[in-house]
């Protein structure tokens, strides 16, 4: 299973705040993506489908199984992933706690929630992050 390039503690170093759900939120907020907060109960599955738009997702409680387009990504507490526009998806929570979650897209369609941290990873490495 890959893993995402990016966790938490990138994610509040690039938007320059904490590591804390608010203060992430406020800080995605601010750069006009809109930011939801989502509750996955313990066995809880999101049926496939996509979105017009780039989704990040960052777990900040339990973990996930995202299925994108046929490759299983597993991220945990402090993770992060990002889904490609109109990418198939799916979601299963993974484990006996329930995982609460932040889902960001753009306002306007058009800046993804990408974080850009200078990834400087080998060639085949460039797909990190994105699923």
């Amino acid at each position: 299973m890959k893993k995402p390039a990016y966790r938490l503690e990138d994610v509040a170093i690039a938007y320059q705040c904490e590591p804390e759900q608010e203060e992430i939120i406020s800080a995605l907020a601010e750069r006009d993506y809109r930011v939801f907060e989502v509750e996955q109960p313990a066995g809880a599955f999101v049926p496939y489908h996509t979105h017009d738009e780039e989704e990040a997702v960052i777990v900040i409680e339990g973990q996930m199984q995202f299925n994108v387009e046929e490759e299983l990504v597993l991220v945990q507490q402090g993770e992060v992933i990002t889904i490609r526009e109109e990418a198939i998806h799916s979601a299963a929570q993974i484990g006996e706690e329930k995982a609460k979650l932040l889902l960001a897209f753009p306002n306007d369609g058009s800046d993804p929630p990408v974080i850009d941290l200078d990834w400087e990873g080998d060639e085949e490495d460039d797909n990190l992050g994105y699923a």
